[in-house]
């Protein structure tokens, strides 16, 4: 049976840019396992090694008919792997990834990255009702403000509406920017939930209860940094990564 690079025999967790595998209990068959793009690397005792099953019982480096730091051998499943000696007692391993793992490792890059921009998608939420009011006001304004001098002050080589629609005009961007300050703003759980990604909408309903219980009807926290929790840039975006 193949090792696929997602074997439980390899927990990892993120450190930098590289996969490392999680220490086990016993010190004696710790190994470091790390997941690179083109290249499997794993270092450890002999013992640990084999325990692992990163190689076979032998050969190893200085064994009889090896050379003493380096030799080129297979692992359990028949890969070809390249071993080098560190010490007395570790060993270094590299094996190329196989086409069948490739094809994973980018899918799940590809995933990851997917969850990512979710995460920074979601946490660009405003956090509050309030807080969505100020940000709505803000852009509200800027745009009426864009309108305004495209319809009616003519900035743009003088164009404009005539005297009688650009009064009218001034009057509809009056009663708009008014109802948008007199008007109370909710949201809409429905909606909320269309427009998160489908990848982190279970998890972000769970950490919204979460707030909610917490904080009450208002708040509702986001992380800012992506990788706190398990929540997976515009809205073609958020529509993309479902």
């Amino acid at each position: 049976m193949r090792e696929h690079p997602s074997s439980p025999d390899h927990t990892a967790t993120y450190r930098g840019d590289c996969i490392m595998a999680a220490r086990h209990s016993s010190r004696s068959l710790s190994i470091t396992s790390e997941k690179h793009p083109h290249h499997h690397y794993a270092r450890g005792t002999r013992k640990a090694l084999i325990h692992h099953g990163i190689t076979r019982e032998g050969p190893f480096p200085g064994d009889p008919g090896e050379k003493k730091t380096v030799c080129r051998t297979t692992d359990p499943h028949g890969r070809a792997i390249i071993m080098r000696r560190n010490s007395k007692t570790t060993f270094s391993v590299w094996r190329d990834w196989s086409e069948e793992e490739k094809t994973f490792l980018e899918a799940q890059r590809a995933r990851e990255n997917r969850i990512k921009r979710a995460h920074a998608f979601v946490a660009s939420w405003a956090v509050s009702v309030d807080a969505y009011r100020e940000e709505a006001l803000g852009n509200a304004d800027a745009v009426l403000w864009g309108l305004e001098s495209m319809m009616v002050d003519g900035y743009r080589g003088g164009y404009r509406l005539n005297d009688d629609a650009a009064s009218r005009f001034v009057v509809l961007i009056d009663e708009m920017k008014h109802l948008l300050e007199a008007e109370r703003f909710v949201m809409d759980q429905k909606l909320r939930d269309k427009h998160t990604p489908a990848c982190v909408l279970k998890a972000a309903k769970a950490a919204e209860g979460s707030a909610l219980a917490q904080h009450g009807d208002n708040v509702v926290p986001f992380p800012l940094d992506p990788y706190r929790s398990p929540l997976c840039l515009g809205r073609a975006a958020s529509l993309s990564l479902q």
